[in-house]
């Protein structure tokens, strides 16, 4: 994943704003040192390019690295570098965050990818643009990393209509209208409207949604509104979204969407990782 210099910056910047006052007065700012990050926990490994990228901005040489999306056990070391103190304790702490975080989300993402796999190869998991503020980056490269794909990457990239939007217009005569004007400008994404039950995934299908995005139904209800929509509108697309998260993941993936709309990795418990430093002599 692309992660502008600017942005690693900002992150060291976040920590250390101006000296590690710490290693200033223990005088070990310019001694050569060794870090490894190793996890405590199994799970799925990602962050360590944006680690990485630190070291290299850092002056860290960089000697063993596990890539984004690898399987790891209980001990596994996932990121070795080399460098002088002062680096090495700055890219510390942040490093660990960031592996933390991002190996947290990319660990529950798999598994909820592993459930979709099970039940059906077809059915997608996607996640929202309803990432926690200012974690974005990582947040996109843990999803990826377990398996998932994001949903809305942000305004500019899907023509995702909500009830918010059809406000603005008196039926769906007009809306109707409305896509019919702009559906050639369209022709390489699809129209995707929310809908809140049955009878409003079949008006929208009706007026020219390519697909419709099921919100907060119980899997009996989406189930049943897959059954009634591929009947009548089989060229369609459907999702299943609300409330979706690894403790029903398996029931809605028995509901037969295209794809399932997801906010819980985001919020997924940290990966343990640990961090150890050692002087080099």
């Amino acid at each position: 994943m692309f992660i502008t210099t600017d942005e690693i910056e900002r992150l060291i910047r976040e920590d250390v704003p101006y000296i590690d006052l710490t290693c200033e007065l223990l005088g070990i700012r310019d001694q050569m040192a060794e870090i490894r990050y190793a996890t405590r926990e199994n799970g799925v490994v990602a962050g360590t390019e944006i680690v990485a990228k630190m070291f290299e901005r850092l002056g860290i040489e960089l000697t063993e690295m596990k890539r984004s999306g690898e399987q790891i056990n209980a001990s596994d070391v996932v990121l070795v570098g080399k460098g002088n103190s002062e680096a090495i304790h700055t890219v510390w702490k942040i490093g660990q965050n960031i592996i933390d975080y991002c190996s947290g989300v990319a660990s529950t993402t798999r598994k909820m990818v592993n459930v979709c796999n099970e039940a059906n190869p077809k059915i997608a998991l996607l996640t929202t643009r309803k990432n926690i503020p200012g974690t974005k980056h990582l947040a996109i490269q843990g999803i990826i990393a377990g398996g998932a794909m994001p949903h809305r990457l942000g305004l500019s990239e899907t023509i995702l209509i909500f009830k918010q939007h059809r406000e603005f217009f008196a039926d769906d005569e007009s809306l109707a209208q409305k896509i019919s004007e702009i559906k050639h400008l369209t022709c390489e994404k699809k129209i995707v409207i929310e809908a809140e039950n049955l009878e409003e995934g079949l008006r929208f299908a009706q007026i020219g949604a390519d697909a419709i995005q099921f919100d907060k139904l119980s899997p009996e209800s989406l189930k049943s509104a897959v059954i009634t929509m591929r009947e009548v509108y089989p060229a369609v697309s459907l999702l299943g979204a609300g409330g979706i998260n690894p403790s029903n993941i398996q029931t809605y993936c028995e509901t037969g969407v295209d794809g399932l709309v997801t906010t819980s990795p985001y919020y997924a418990k940290a990966l343990d990782i640990k961090v150890m430093i050692n002087p080099l002599y």
